[in-house]
C-alpha cells in the first residue's frame, strides 16, 4: 500500500510524503495500566465479545483497507469507531504518526475479532507528524474521540504501550514475508456506560508541547445486513 500524505514539521513547514506498507496490524489491549486493559475487556464482554487469548493481541488487516476517507460504509447497525494512532514510514524510513479509528463490526466481533477487524475499513487522518520530533514528549500527547457530538474517549498516549514496543510485538507475531509494517496502536477505554454505535466521529490528536493538533472527521453510512 502506498499513500501520499502531508507531514507537518515542528518548525511549521509542511510537505508531501509517500507512506508505504506491505502489511498492517491493529494492535489490541495495549494499555500500560492493567486496570485500563481490563476495563476495555469488560466493555467488550458486555456486548458478547469473549476475552482475548492473550494481551496485547495483534489483528492483521488488509493493507488496502486503510483510508483517510470522510465517509465510511458499513454493513449493519452494530459497528463503532475506536480512537487510536496510526504509524507508518515514509520513503526515507521516517516513522510518521496521525490520528486514526479502528472501526470494527461489533456483531461479527462476538464470533471472531480478527474477522470483525477486517470487515470495516480503517480511517486515518490526512496530516502526519514525524515521530522523531515528538518522541521526547510522546506520553503527554492527548487523544480524544467524539461520537455523535459527545466526548467518547479521552487520554494521553502514555496510557498505551510506546511505538517501539508495539512494533516489536507486531514483528514477533507477523506472518512470514510480511515486509514493511504499518500499525494501529490500540485504544483507550470509553467514557460513560459502554460502547455506542454512532454515525459521526471526530478524532483529535493534540500536542500540548508544540501547540498543534491533528483532527479528522468521518460519517458512517449503514448498508442493510441481509442473508
Amino acid at each position: 500500500m502506498r499513500m501520499k500524505s502531508a507531514v507537518l514539521r515542528k518548525d511549521g513547514v509542511s510537505g508531501e510524503v509517500l507512506l508505504s506498507w506491505d502489511a498492517c496490524v491493529a494492535a489490541g489491549y495495549t494499555g500500560r495500566d492493567q486496570a485500563g486493559v481490563l476495563a476495555h475487556v469488560e466493555e467488550l464482554r458486555k456486548i458478547g465479545v469473549p476475552a482475548p487469548e492473550k494481551v496485547p493481541s495483534m489483528y492483521w488487516v488488509e493493507p488496502e483497507r486503510v483510508s483517510n476517507t470522510g465517509l465510511l460504509w458499513v454493513v449493519g447497525e452494530f459497528s463503532s469507531g475506536e480512537g487510536e494512532v496510526f504509524l507508518a514510514r515514509d520513503e526515507r524510513g521516517n516513522l510518521c504518526v496521525t490520528v486514526a479509528s479502528d472501526h470494527t463490526d461489533r456483531a461479527l466481533e462476538t464470533v471472531s475479532v480478527a474477522k470483525a477487524k477486517q470487515a470495516c475499513s480503517k480511517v486515518i487522518g490526512s496530516l502526519f507528524w514525524r515521530v522523531d520530533e515528538v518522541r521526547g514528549h510522546w506520553d503527554s500527547i492527548e487523544l480524544r474521540t467524539w461520537n455523535d457530538g459527545k466526548l467518547y474517549q479521552e487520554g494521553t498516549l502514555g496510557k498505551m504501550l510506546p511505538p517501539e514496543k508495539l512494533f516489536e510485538l507486531a514483528r514477533e507475531d507477523a506472518p512470514a514475508g510480511t515486509g514493511r509494517l504499518a500499525l494501529f496502536s490500540g485504544t483507550l477505554p470509553v467514557l460513560g456506560e459502554g460502547i455506542v454505535y454512532g454515525t459521526r466521529y471526530v478524532l483529535s490528536l493534540k500536542d500540548p508541547v508544540l501547540g498543534r493538533e491533528i483532527r479528522h472527521e468521518y460519517s458512517v453510512r449503514v448498508l442493510p445486513d441481509r442473508n
